[in-house]
């Protein structure tokens, strides 16, 4: 009789498969990763520890593949930190109308001198102006538009014969011992 997969062993076939259900991969790559999963299955079915560890490489490595393809590709949300602006042209002319401002006031306050350091600035503020004039909602569906892989594949869930082969695993694995911990 063999002996049961110890408690990290499985604990770790666990957490890939979950990460693996949400990973967003390459429709070319979803093959080789269920044949990397048959392995696993084969593996686990027969309680063959270093077997386990080896066919777990390629699917955790295709699991982090796909976390990365996700958060690179834009995951479909917008950035958190950047407050919604609606498109405006007037931007862009409010922020020159301000650059104007502050170079006349710091000529008046310092001369050319002041003036050239407050052009700097003034620079910086129609830069910023203009980038308001475009809206997130814009960018999002840029970045929508162009949900690619970093190799320009479009990524895609995990097809039904995946989902089936991480549930086949994970029913054999309910006969193995939970963690400890």
């Amino acid at each position: 009789m063999t002996e049961p997969l110890p408690p990290d062993l499985v604990a770790e076939v666990r957490r890939t498969l979950v990460d693996l259900r949400a990973a967003q991969l390459a429709s070319t790559a979803w093959p080789v990763v269920a044949g990397d999963l048959g392995r696993l299955a084969g593996a686990v079915e027969r309680a063959d520890h270093e077997a386990v560890r080896r066919a777990l490489v390629p699917v955790a490595q295709a699991t982090f593949e796909g976390k990365v393809r996700g958060r690179l590709a834009g995951a479909d949300r917008s950035a958190a930190y950047v407050a919604a602006t609606k498109p405006s042209p007037a931007l862009p002319i409010v922020g020159l109308l301000s650059a104007a401002i502050l170079i006349a006031v710091g000529y008046l306050i310092g001369g050319w001198p002041i003036a050239a350091l407050t052009a700097a600035f003034a620079v910086f503020i129609a830069a910023v102006a203009y980038a308001g004039s475009h809206s997130n909602r814009a960018r999002l569906e840029r970045r929508r538009a162009e949900a690619l892989a970093p190799t320009k594949e479009a990524t895609e869930p995990p097809p039904s014969v995946v989902r089936g082969a991480i549930d086949r695993i994970e029913a054999q694995l309910e006969g193995a011992p939970p963690p400890a911990g």
